[in-house]
């Protein structure tokens, strides 16, 4: 049975919807693995250092370089943070590949001998 016009324009939008629903011309620019990485290890710095520095503060009873110190650590993992967005690790990550039944390991043929019967 043939759908008309307006019912195919109907089913292109809930499938658009069901899909993501973000229109094509409002994409937001995507970051690059490498800039990931370089997230992560500037905020690890950030933070080490801000740890660093608040060890110093406390040695010589200084207040307000403390505060400096705990505002850079949050600063570090705030960038730390930023690296476990669902966009870097779907952009770390290389795309599955179906699996083949040649690929089983040798238990998995077992097992699968064993219930045949």
């Amino acid at each position: 049975m043939a759908l008309s016009d307006k019912e195919k324009q109907v089913l292109e939008e809930l499938e658009r919807q069901l899909l993501g629903g973000k229109p094509k011309a409002k994409k937001e620019p995507e970051l690059k693995p490498v800039a990931y990485a370089r997230l992560l290890v500037l905020g690890s710095i950030m933070v080490l250092a801000g740890l660093g520095i608040m060890i110093y503060a406390t040695s010589i009873h200084q207040t307000w370089l403390g505060v400096v110190a705990f505002i850079l650590m949050l600063a570090g993992l705030y960038f730390v943070s930023q690296n476990w967005s669902s966009r870097a690790l779907k952009a770390g990550r290389p795309k599955a590949k179906p699996a083949r039944e040649d690929s089983k390991s040798y238990f998995e043929k077992l097992w699968d001998e064993r219930n045949k019967g």
